[in-house]
């Protein structure tokens, strides 16, 4: 079975209009800073002072890097933690 990253609704996937910060780590580094932002995945975002934080995990099961950006940066756009419409 494929791995991918969950593609967010239209709605939600485009560029931050904000500032945007990416910090691309190794996986298990990304997965640390994640936790450390209470997440529990390969990858996370969020909001502070109008700018969107995002990790993107480099070596993790999806090859795609853009494909975890466009899904971290929905969130800073407003789709929920829950991938709810």
């Amino acid at each position: 079975m494929p791995i991918y990253v969950l593609e967010p609704p239209p709605r939600f996937n485009h560029p931050y209009p904000g500032p945007m910060i990416e910090r691309v780590l190794p996986l298990a580094e990304a997965r640390r800073a994640c936790a450390h932002m209470g997440v529990h995945a390969d990858a996370c975002s969020w909001l502070a002072k109008n700018k969107c934080y995002l990790v993107i995990p480099r070596g993790g099961p999806v090859k795609d890097l853009r494909a975890y950006v466009r899904h971290e940066c929905a969130h800073c756009n407003g789709w929920s933690e829950n991938h709810e419409e």
